[in-house]
């Protein structure tokens, strides 16, 4: 149950996380200031920040910040599910920007129990000033240049965060026992999944839902996050190479759209004996 909302979540907004294990953060990194959401203000203490292949252009890198009013590893940032359990318990506050090599926010999430779903994609009004971004390192300021308000449920919110972090280096997803040419069981609880969610209707997609999430949202923010999830996940996969690793796996798939060709990376995880779908990006570049 879920895992399949995670999934879900993951395309759309790349968001949903679960449970973390917090331990503090590098004497390097500091940061100071404060979101707000829904008039009700937290201090944020904490960042860090960690670098991964361009969404544009995986010849370049992008660097993702996330700032929290309480510590989070880097390695539980990067995981789907990483911080959800904690943001949902109201234990932990967070905002991330993904920034580019033109130092440009390409995407941003604002996490926070208020919110039903986590906010975050794309705007204008998300702006990060810098102050100086080298190869090992990035500092400056996040915020909004004026409140805004979430999409499925209209609650307020802003941010002024300014913040110094060294960066960790991205580590290649390529490691552990590669996959058959076929792409084995991994494969085919993919290629069920990605059918699975474009047929899924908004019944059964509530059944889906854990039951106190399903009965704040209605039937329309339901099909606003599976149309959105259809929107980004391929539409004609196919295999190229995969890794297992543990319960942890790894597809590297191509997609064809059309005239235009994109490269994906499916990150997977065993649960209960089962291959489940967890967070997924596509770009115009292979994964390195």
């Amino acid at each position: 149950m879920k895992s399949y909302l995670s999934a879900v979540a993951a395309i759309c907004l790349g968001i949903f996380m679960l449970a973390v294990n917090v331990v503090p953060a590098g004497a390097e990194n500091t940061a100071k200031g404060k979101l707000t959401v829904d008039g009700k203000t937290v201090e944020i203490k904490h960042v860090l920040a960690y670098s991964q292949p361009g969404f544009f252009d995986k010849k370049k890198k992008d660097v993702v910040v996330l700032m929290c009013d309480a510590p989070v590893t880097v390695e539980v940032a990067k995981e789907p599910m990483g911080i959800y359990d904690q943001v949902k318990a109201g234990k932990l506050h967070c905002v991330r920007h993904t920034i580019d090599a033109d130092k440009k926010v390409i995407s941003f999430e604002v996490s926070h129990n208020r919110f039903k779903m986590t906010v975050g994609g794309g705007s204008s009004f998300q702006v990060f000033e810098p102050k100086a971004v080298t190869g090992s390192s990035i500092s400056g300021r996040s915020f909004t240049k004026s409140p805004q308000k979430s999409g499925f449920d209209d609650v307020s919110y802003s941010y002024d965060i300014t913040f110094s972090a060294d960066i960790s280096a991205p580590q290649s997803k390529k490691v552990g026992t590669k996959l058959p040419a076929d792409g084995g069981d991994t494969w085919k609880a993919y290629l069920a999944y990605n059918k699975k969610v474009k047929s899924m209707d908004i019944k059964e997609m509530r059944k889906m839902v854990p039951p106190d999430e399903a009965k704040n949202m209605s039937d329309e923010e339901l099909k606003m996050m599976k149309e959105l999830a259809v929107a980004m996940m391929p539409k004609n996969p196919k295999f190229v190479e995969g890794y297992i690793n543990g319960d942890k796996g790894v597809l590297f798939i191509t997609d064809h759209a059309g005239k235009e060709k994109r490269y994906c990376t499916i990150d997977m995880k065993k649960e209960k004996g089962e291959w489940v779908v967890g967070k997924q990006s596509c770009s115009d570049n292979p994964e390195e």
